[in-house]
């Protein structure tokens, strides 16, 4: 019941990562011309995020729906990604806050995890929680970092690559775990 739950949330959590690590690229190779459509993207993928929780929230059984929090997450990520998607021309001054408020949501969501496998598997829990922690630092950096011109756009870029970087490995190494 948790393993398949915890399977789930990681295999959509590498597609959500690797998708914002293609977002990170484009924010670090064309900086001046990436901030609109960056927040277009980042609201697709935000919808895409929420469609795949509320997809894998529909096929969990009912009795892994007990504690499953999938469903409010998705729709809180589709709400999100269609107001990010219609304000898209005022939030370029925001980037900043939108991708850190992101990773320290997603952050606090994988210590949640580890916690969990600390207490209901045998396995080295740690390195999930270490990177979370990682993560979250990272998250906090972006969303209190002042947006000095269009360097700051390049510098979220490649944090947020080292975010999704972390961020997959992370769920590989928990995905390998449950085996």
């Amino acid at each position: 019941m948790f393993r398949e739950f915890v399977k789930k949330y990681e295999k959509n959590s590498i597609w959500i990562s690797v998708l914002m690590l293609i977002l990170a690229l484009f924010l670090i190779i064309a900086p001046i011309t990436s901030a609109v459509t960056a927040i277009y993207m980042f609201g697709i993928f935000i919808i895409v995020d929420g469609i795949m929780h509320i997809v894998s929230y529909c096929t969990t059984n009912a009795d892994n729906r007990l504690m499953n929090f999938e469903f409010a997450e998705g729709i809180l990520d589709i709400l999100s990604g269609v107001l990010i998607l219609f304000s898209a021309g005022y939030l370029v001054a925001v980037l900043p806050i939108l991708l850190g408020a992101f990773i320290i949501l997603k952050s606090i969501i994988k210590m949640q995890i580890s916690l969990n496998i600390k207490t209901n598997m045998q396995s080295n829990w740690i390195l999930v929680l270490v990177f979370s922690i990682i993560s979250l630092i990272i998250g906090i950096f972006i969303l209190f970092n002042p947006m000095y011109g269009y360097i700051t756009i390049s510098i979220m870029g490649v944090f947020l690559a080292v975010y999704e970087i972390l961020n997959i490995v992370e769920s590989i190494y928990i995905l390998n775990k449950l085996k």
